[in-house]
């Protein structure tokens, strides 16, 4: 069993039906794992019961801390939330929407203790998420790529505070209502764009498994 510290990081948002489940399922994994580890539930401003049922669990489990928000952020400030304060060697951070995958996380443990992992930069995907806007087809292939279960990086204050700038601005891009066009010539309106599919938004729900 390796001497390395761990942290699963699991952002919940109205998940109190299979937060149970889920972090007993983690805590079997990560004792497999490690002797030196901690699940922390984030939950991301829910109006259930996830409070109470993250509370429960953090008293019964003392490898289980819990961290609430009172509003809904999102993704985003989450991983900044991690990156400057949890300490552990290796942190594996969940979607918060995608199914939780045992395989995934053992996956990525070995990858991290082997050193050959390529650590998913999360905020630069969340940024290309945020940015993406010439197809549909781009923007999912994007979101793809923050599915499940990945390895956070750690940034320096400075890199931090430039990934957020980032992240806001270009989300800000997506979201900001698009001025009306005027017809090029009498009689002829101007044709809308096709809606995008907000990936930003369904990973903010964090509805676990759904």
């Amino acid at each position: 069993m390796s001497n390395r510290s761990l942290t699963i990081v699991l952002p919940v948002y109205n998940g109190e039906s299979r937060l149970t489940g889920c972090v007993e399922q983690m805590l079997e994994l990560a004792s497999d794992l490690t002797s030196k580890f901690s699940i922390m539930i984030v939950d991301d401003g829910s109006t259930d019961d996830t409070s109470a049922v993250a509370k429960e669990l953090s008293t019964q489990y003392p490898q289980v801390r819990v961290e609430r928000r009172r509003n809904r952020n999102g993704l985003g400030p989450i991983i900044s939330m991690v990156q400057q304060r949890v300490e552990s060697d290796v942190v594996i951070v969940h979607d918060g929407v995608s199914p939780i995958d045992s395989a995934q996380v053992r996956r990525l443990w070995r990858q991290s203790d082997a050193k050959t992992a390529p650590v998913i930069a999360a905020r630069r995907d969340l940024q290309e998420l945020a940015d993406v806007r010439a197809t549909h087809n781009a923007m999912a292939a994007a979101h793809e790529r923050v599915m499940g279960f990945h390895l956070l990086e750690p940034l320096a204050k400075d890199q931090l505070d430039e990934a957020d700038q980032a992240i806001m601005a270009a989300t800000q891009r997506v979201h900001r209502p698009s001025k009306p066009q005027p017809a090029s010539r009498a009689g002829v309106g101007h044709i809308p764009p096709l809606p995008r599919p907000n990936f930003l938004s369904a990973i903010a729900e964090f509805t676990l498994g759904e």
